[in-house]
């Protein structure tokens, strides 16, 4: 894995062929993208993984970080890499980023594949109405407090531990994973920077109207762009059952439940 950095954005890169970006989500980084990287630069891939803007202790401050934002400094990231159509893949806040670079740009894209992360507006009306999904979403809402910061950064960011082993409690490599996305977190300003994502989709004081203008567009013109989508039954954090009718929002898409 190397290191460059194009248009503000850092990227670790692998191997030579086809594009294939990969999206990070949270409490996460592109460091854990490494056996992904490695297997697919093997399989001829140009393998690119970015720092999501903030997550990068050099990144510049954005005007905003609602999810639809993330993806015009992305789209912009992807055109300066490359002329080529692009495969992409996001998981978490990369999913959801990816469906906004699929619906303002299809023509840059070639496939794409999301993981955990639903399209539609009915997942946002989850976190209002479905008493599961809410208590799943317990730290999203706890992130609206300005004394989330404090409380993630205490004890060695061990908040960052108990979600990954919540989530995750019988996968025994997540400790390695954790500390590498704490790593990345415990950086300067990163922290508040990725607790942004959530308060900028949260709190409508924060939003800017033409952002979600084009967010709107998004969620109501199909997705051009070939789809595969997974999620995992025992997902902890996003019930899988939030997949159901989301066909009605692609032109082409496979969803498989693991």
């Amino acid at each position: 894995m190397n290191l460059s950095k194009l248009n503000n954005i850092n990227y670790f890169y692998s191997g030579e062929g086809e594009p294939l970006i990969l999206l990070h989500g949270f409490p996460d980084c592109p460091h854990n993208f490494k056996h992904q990287m490695e297997y697919f630069s093997s399989k001829g891939y140009m393998v690119i993984a970015p720092y999501l803007p903030g997550y990068h202790k050099d990144d510049i401050e954005l005007d905003s970080y609602q999810s639809i934002r993330i993806s015009e400094e992305m789209i912009e990231f992807i055109q300066s890499l490359t002329k080529e159509k692009v495969n992409l893949f996001g998981h978490d806040w990369g999913a959801s980023i990816s469906y906004g670079i699929a619906g303002l740009r299809p023509d840059i894209l070639k496939k794409m594949i999301t993981v955990s992360v639903p399209h539609g507006i009915s997942v946002g009306a989850s976190f209002l109405s479905n008493g599961n999904q809410q208590r799943k979403s317990w730290y999203m809402f706890f992130f609206q407090l300005p004394i989330a910061d404090l409380a993630v950064a205490n004890d060695n960011y061990n908040f960052i531990n108990r979600l990954w082993e919540d989530w995750s409690p019988n996968w025994p490599s997540y400790q390695e994973y954790s500390r590498r996305a704490i790593e990345v977190l415990s950086e300067k300003n990163v922290l508040a920077k990725s607790l942004a994502y959530y308060r900028y989709t949260f709190q409508e004081s924060l939003q800017l109207e033409r952002l979600n203008k084009l967010a709107e567009k998004i969620n109501t013109e199909k997705i051009k762009t070939p789809t595969l989508y997974l999620h995992g039954i025992n997902d902890g954090c996003i019930g899988s059952d939030l997949s159901e009718g989301m066909e009605s929002y692609f032109n082409d898409l496979n969803i498989e439940i693991l």
